[in-house]
């Protein structure tokens, strides 16, 4: 891939990219809950990280050829500051994702090593026959699904977390909480286990990766996070009465962990970050006065779904012409070499499109300068 190809893609997936969160954020708005609405944020990043393959390994179709029209001066110039503007935005690029995916990398060996400083809490003494029956902790569940409940010293504020076991890790200091209390709590980290949260965190900090310099991404991710704690929080309770007793237990958690020095790389935290928490204290407040959800356009979830994804076929077909050495013969763009040849040696052909040749399109560019300069350089000279 030559860096004007490179320009030409993250720029054309970038346009994809912004469309699609922009879809997915107003078919959100259209669905009947906020767990269906958490669902269609994972089917984004899927989407997301799907059209970064696509774009990689698959030609895409060329709607216009915005740079047949210019004169070769223009596009020359264009061509040189192209180059130099590939190279950079790929060292950029790749320097940016490297360090994103190390960061990641390194806060979840911080996790798994703290999961292991932490102690194990018996279910049958802290957790309400209710609550546990939710815990698949049972003899007869597998292993790698019982759901252990943990505790620590080290931690302010409840937070759960699955890389091979479903934890939920408690601070010490809310174990002397009431049972209502620790209902709360367990039955809120409860919900962000069955609804695969961790999972869509995890895609999240990929798409997180991969686009660290799209401001929509990161809107994105503020978006999801809203979700899954206003989901989280309508499991919480059963009832609006409760509402004002969750919102006390929530407040306690932020005052005691706002006292004291939290370095733990939690996921997931019960309350972490006070635009958040101040979010869902309204929502919850507006739950209470049944004002929730009153003017909301019900969508099921499958439709939305479908919606989205039938979108994105065709969002993945929205590539912006920015290469200047583009061919303007071929009204594709250029299909990746490595997947050609890979489908080439299982017997399939795709020459069904003018093959690339950046080299030669430059040289040919060149070429047909020269000329223009040479008629230029004669005029003046006949003039003088």
């Amino acid at each position: 891939m030559t860096s004007t190809q490179f320009l030409e893609m993250v720029v054309s997936v970038s346009v994809q990219a912004a469309i699609v969160i922009i879809v997915a954020h107003w078919l959100g708005r259209l669905v009947s809950s906020e767990r269906v609405q958490c669902r269609l944020w994972t089917i984004c990043y899927v989407v997301l990280l799907t059209l970064v393959v696509v774009a990689l390994l698959f030609p895409h179709p060329r709607l216009f050829q915005p740079w047949s029209a210019i004169d070769s001066g223009s596009a020359t110039t264009l061509v040189s500051l192209e180059l130099q503007l590939g190279r950079a935005m790929f060292l950029i690029w790749s320097t940016g994702a490297v360090i994103s995916l190390l960061v990641f990398l390194i806060r979840a060996v911080q996790v798994n090593q703290f999961l292991k400083t932490c102690q194990l809490i018996d279910p049958h003494q802290m957790i309400s026959d209710q609550n546990q029956n939710q815990i698949p902790g049972t003899s007869s569940t597998p292993l790698k699904q019982r759901i252990r409940l943990l505790t620590s010293t080290r931690l302010m504020t409840p937070f759960c977390s699955q890389f091979h076991h479903p934890y939920i890790v408690l601070p010490e200091y809310l174990l002397g909480f009431d049972q209502q209390q620790l209902n709360f709590i367990i039955r809120h980290e409860l919900e962000h286990l069955k609804t695969g949260h961790p999972l869509q965190l995890f895609l999240q900090r990929l798409v997180e990766a991969v686009f660290w310099f799209h401001p929509m991404v990161w809107w994105a991710s503020q978006q999801s996070a809203l979700s899954r704690e206003f989901a989280c929080d309508e499991a919480a309770i059963d009832s609006p009465a409760e509402i004002a007793m969750y919102l006390r237990t929530l407040l306690t958690i932020i005052e005691y962990s706002a006292s004291q020095t939290d370095k733990t790389p939690t996921t997931l935290a019960f309350s972490r970050g006070k635009s958040l928490t101040a979010k869902r204290a309204r929502r919850l407040t507006q739950i209470a006065k049944n004002q929730g959800a009153s003017s909301r356009k019900f969508v099921s979830g499958f439709t939305a779904s479908f919606c989205l994804v039938t979108l994105a076929v065709f969002i993945g077909c929205v590539w912006v012409p920015v290469d200047v050495l583009a061919s303007p013969r071929a009204n594709w763009s250029p299909w990746p070499s490595w997947t050609a040849g890979t489908l080439h040696d299982f017997g399939f052909s795709v020459h069904d499109f003018e093959a690339y040749n950046g080299r030669m399109e430059l040289h040919e560019l060149l070429e047909h300068q020269e000329p223009e300069k040479n008629d230029q350089e004669s005029q003046q000279d006949k003039r003088g």
